[in-house]
């Protein structure tokens, strides 16, 4: 009996020792069932985020398909629309100046970082709600560079997408002067404007009025990129007193080294005839290059400077 007893003892304790081990393996079990699901609704939500509301503001092109500027913008070797040029004369001393605008930045890291370590002087234009935009443009800042807010404008042709923030002929003057507002908070050190494609745009005068007005109390200045031979951004600014200049040369409209070479030469040129010009060039690789290589063919002929000392 004694034996029996001591058996049926064993037996109980041996089943209360197991009986806190299932317990502890369903509790964990269920502790990871929770984990998994609340990782899976996160990576869902992520996913459902970013898809609807970030992507409304970043173009859908891939960073090598972004359409920087609106196809065969004009070469205007005469004055263009009601543009008067102001004769800008260098001394003697000086050697002619060529200020070249580095448009489209904000999309390409590595692009963007090898332009703003350059050996020669550039400005730097950066579209607003661009991935890259508000580091770069404080390292240009930080470097001493001049910066510029490249503004997208209507294009005439429905086909290319200027990007997020676009300004159109469509909305009213307050959602225009919201639109500015917000894309000049995009980039705070921009002492001036450029357009980004604007082709429609920038051929309306009232339009043009309406936004150039609003940069007197700014004290910016305004670069014609001269993406149409309409274009009236110019005259108007002169007309009102805004500090401006317009484009001569584009020099990669065509992705070609030696093409690159070629229209630098006809910048420099350019520089040499009217004491200074201005150029533009976007984040290509093949632009990178190009202006690095010949560039400094021209630096005993000219001198690389901020579009501040041409307008």
């Amino acid at each position: 009996m004694t034996y029996r007893k001591k058996k049926t003892t064993r037996r109980r304790v041996i089943k209360k020792k197991k009986t806190p081990l299932v317990s502890v393996k369903r509790l964990l079990s269920f502790v990871l069932l929770s984990l998994i699901l609340g990782i899976s609704i996160c990576a869902v939500g992520y996913v459902i985020f970013f898809r609807t509301v970030f992507a409304q503001e970043i173009p859908k092109q891939q960073e090598a398909e972004i359409v920087f500027e609106e196809p065969d913008p004009p070469i205007h070797d005469e004055p263009i629309g009601e543009q008067v040029e102001t004769e800008k004369q260098s001394t003697k001393k000086e050697l002619p100046k060529v200020a070249i605008i580095i448009d489209d930045l904000g999309y390409h890291k590595t692009l963007g970082e090898k332009f703003l370590n350059f050996p020669y002087e550039l400005t730097y234009s950066f579209l607003p709600f661009a991935p890259y935009t508000a580091k770069q443009e404080e390292m240009a800042f930080n470097s001493g560079k001049t910066v510029l807010l490249h503004l997208p404008l209507e294009p005439k042709g429905q086909q290319w997408d200027p990007g997020p923030g676009t300004l159109f002929l469509s909305d009213t003057p307050e959602l225009q002067r919201k639109k500015f507002e917000r894309a000049l908070k995009q980039v705070p050190h921009a002492v001036g404007v450029n357009n980004h494609m604007g082709s429609l745009f920038t051929g309306n005068t009232k339009a043009m009025m309406s936004l150039l007005g609003q940069f007197a109390g700014k004290g910016l200045f305004f670069v014609d990129s001269v993406t149409a031979s309409e274009s009236v951004g110019y005259s108007v600014a002169q007309k009102n007193g805004v500090q401006s200049g317009r484009r001569d040369v584009f020099l990669d409209n065509i992705l070609d080294e030696q093409d690159i070479c070629n229209r630098l030469k006809e910048l420099v040129e350019t520089a040499k005839k009217k004491g200074w010009a201005i150029g533009i060039a976007h984040p290509h690789r093949v632009s990178v290059e190009a202006v690095l290589a010949c560039g400094k063919l021209y630096l005993n002929e000219i001198q690389y400077v901020s579009i501040l000392d041409v307008l």
